[in-house]
């Protein structure tokens, strides 16, 4: 398998042990979407140009106001949550979840498909 190959392994798996997600995908910090488990019905250049400056606005918070670095961002809306999970410097983990999502469960399982997906990668 490719490295690519196994990345979406970890995607897909993800996302069907996670009912509530809706897809995922791994976005380098440029916003290109390297792998996805999205619907098809997605616009992965959207997706991909959200996220990073999701990531930057994310950033710059943690930085200015916390003096941190960024582990994760989230924005909850009334159909559900978009979440960012940083996967060292270079990328992210994106997640679309449902409303109804149990997000403990979802962000630990996010820390673990991070985990296999840094050891890929």
């Amino acid at each position: 398998m490719t490295m690519i190959e196994r990345v979406n392994f970890h995607l897909k798996k993800f996302c069907n042990d996670n009912p509530e997600i809706l897809g995922c995908a791994v976005v380098n910090i440029e916003g290109q979407i390297t792998a996805s488990a999205l619907n098809h019905k997605i616009d992965e250049d959207l997706v991909g140009g959200m996220s990073s400056t999701m990531l930057g606005v994310g950033e710059r918070i943690s930085s200015e106001l916390m003096n941190s670095n960024l582990d994760q961002v989230y924005v909850r809306s009334p159909n559900g949550y978009v979440m960012l999970n940083a996967i060292g410097d270079q990328a992210l983990l994106l997640v679309l979840a449902a409303k109804q999502a149990k997000l403990g469960l979802i962000f630990l399982e996010m820390q673990r498909t991070v985990q296999e997906i840094e050891h890929v990668i």
